[in-house]
């Protein structure tokens, strides 16, 4: 197992040269003028508390796994309001014993991206997230997955909006000093 390692770093090694001689380039996602982020918890109707909550937690886990941000509490840099407008759960087919085989998430979700001054930097207003996904269990176990699907559903409408966000903060430009490249220590 341990030959393998070495191995595996040339070969990686020897793609990310090839790629790079290609014209690919490693992006650095990390934003210059922000490093935290307030992720709200999302506001919704209450029978609904618990997708809501998973939605916020979508969101924190891709935020920390490619966003540069790290999510924080009351003192970030950024602040991520949203509501869940509306969830719809349709059975889209059933097996001939009349389980269910196909099943469809309709999520409308707002977001809006304020930085520490108020002003809004990035917003999705009333975004309709739908997709089917297949039910591979009985029917006993069927709540479980039917969870386990809601939040891949979830981490696709997370992807979006930390995607998103992180283009938006990257397109702000620094304030004047850090424009220049100046700081006090350059006297």
């Amino acid at each position: 197992m341990r030959s393998v390692t070495p191995i595996l770093r040339i070969s990686l090694a020897l793609a990310l040269l090839l790629l790079s001689a290609c014209g690919y380039s490693l992006v650095d996602w990390s934003p210059d003028q922000y490093r935290t982020i307030q992720i709200q918890p999302l506001d919704g109707p209450m029978e609904r508390n618990a997708l809501r909550v998973r939605m916020q937690d979508a969101l924190i886990t891709r935020c920390l796994a490619g966003s540069g941000l790290q999510p924080r509490g009351q003192d970030s840099d950024l602040r991520l309001a949203g509501r869940l407008v509306n969830y719809v759960e349709n059975v889209i087919a059933t097996d001939p014993d009349g389980r269910t085989k196909t099943i469809q998430f309709n999520f409308v979700v707002s977001f809006t991206l304020k930085d520490n001054t108020g002003k809004t930097l990035w917003s999705l207003n009333s975004y309709r997230y739908s997709d089917q996904f297949d039910v591979a269990t009985r029917q006993a176990a069927f709540r479980d997955e039917a969870v386990f699907l809601q939040d891949e559903a979830l981490r696709a409408v997370a992807d979006l909006v930390i995607t998103n966000i992180t283009l938006a903060v990257n397109e702000q430009t620094p304030p004047a000093g850090e424009a220049a490249g100046e700081n006090e220590d350059s006297n």
